[in-house]
């Protein structure tokens, strides 16, 4: 059968239109999920959190976790460095390179085509103790999260997303009276945040007032936010504490002007811990953004976190976990006022789970004491 051209061409815009459909998955564009901040322990863990809660960590995941403070902690300084696989080189190449030469840096950009860059330095200082039933949290945090991926390498361009914040949080958490095992809490946060969204080619990169070009671009705001959430406990199964929770983070979504916006989002989790041969075993699931918030591609393996924890009776803890369907590690030697911790875990930029793993290293060194 002989079709007319304009039935040919009518069948051509079709086709074309439901390969389109088909592969519109993997033509989105690529989004990191946006949290707030993580500690190195929950990291290794695979991000899973909400139900454990039971360090400085809970003013970040979970307040009603602060419940468990038993005493009195202090956290002098604790400065975390995290980058990815290609960041080291990458900002080593950017030292060496003659950066008011548009060409070299041009050069220097096209070795990582593709790739994405991170690197993110934070600190914080916490003071816990507690106030009858209640426990109590002040933390004052100052962070710096940068991605950058360089594309076209016929002309280089960087994109740079980049966010600072600091400020000051105070988190609570109490138990429920008459509800035995029922814990709620609050975290109030007063963040000043700093970001930057856009794209440099290497010619502006080059240029003698690049610096003042970011100092241009760097937009700024401030926001008031507050998380709420519950934690139940149960020994009810044998030999095992189990731990259920539920948060719902910044409230209202946190505006903060032109610079980029921290959504509301809505985690679950759960956790089981048992106590065997001097050792302590916690086995913990997350579901992060349960009401799609954070970006609109409702991918469900993004949000699944999962880890275990084996803290021995001496110095070492050791963690295993899945961030996003990506293999995470961690270990911690505990000191009592002097703590390292190390992990790795690898972060979903594309929209579905298992697309675009950006692998991460992180380390931190805390000075203080727990509760």
């Amino acid at each position: 059968m002989i079709f007319s051209k304009r039935i040919r061409t009518k069948l051509l815009l079709c086709l074309t239109a439901a390969v389109m459909a088909c592969f519109s998955v993997s033509l989105a564009p690529a989004a990191e999920y946006q949290g707030f901040h993580r500690g190195t322990r929950t990291l290794g863990m695979g991000g899973a959190f909400t139900a454990v809660a039971d360090d400085q960590n809970a003013i970040y995941f979970n307040p009603a976790g602060l419940s468990q403070i038993k005493g009195f902690g202090l956290g002098i300084l604790n400065p975390q460095v995290e980058v990815s696989d290609e960041s080291i080189d990458l900002f080593s190449d950017f030292q060496d390179v003659d950066m008011d030469d548009s060409a070299a840096v041009a050069d220097m950009m096209r070795k990582y085509i593709g790739d994405n860059n991170h690197i993110k330095l934070a600190t914080d200082t916490y003071l816990g103790f507690k106030a009858g039933n209640a426990g109590i949290m002040v933390d004052a945090i100052a962070q710096a999260n940068v991605n950058m991926r360089i594309r076209n390498p016929v002309w280089p361009e960087a994109q740079i997303d980049a966010i600072t914040d600091y400020g000051v949080m105070l988190g609570a958490g109490i138990p429920v009276p008459g509800v035995s095992g029922l814990s709620v809490g609050a975290t109030l946060k007063a963040i000043v945040r700093n970001s930057l969204n856009v794209v440099y080619t290497a010619d502006v990169i080059a240029d003698d007032d690049f610096e003042d070009t970011l100092d241009d671009d760097m937009v700024e705001g401030s926001s008031i936010g507050l998380d709420l959430g519950a934690l139940y406990t149960t020994d009810a199964v044998p030999f095992t504490q189990v731990n259920v929770a539920v948060v719902a983070q910044n409230i209202p979504e946190m505006k903060f002007g032109d610079a980029a916006d921290q959504k509301t989002q809505f985690n679950a989790g759960i956790a089981l811990s048992q106590k065997a041969i001097g050792l302590r075993f916690t086995e913990t699931l997350d579901i992060h953004d349960i009401t799609d918030n954070l970006t609109g591609d409702e991918s469900y393996e993004k949000k699944i976190h999962m880890g275990v924890e084996v803290a021995l009776p001496v110095i070492l803890s050791a963690r295993v976990g899945l961030n996003q369907g990506y293999a995470t590690a961690g270990a911690t030697l505990d000191f009592k006022i002097f703590k390292v911790d190390v992990a790795t875990y690898g972060e979903e930029l594309g929209v579905i789970g298992g697309q675009t793993e950006d692998r991460r290293y992180v380390g931190q060194i805390s000075a203080g004491w727990l509760w």
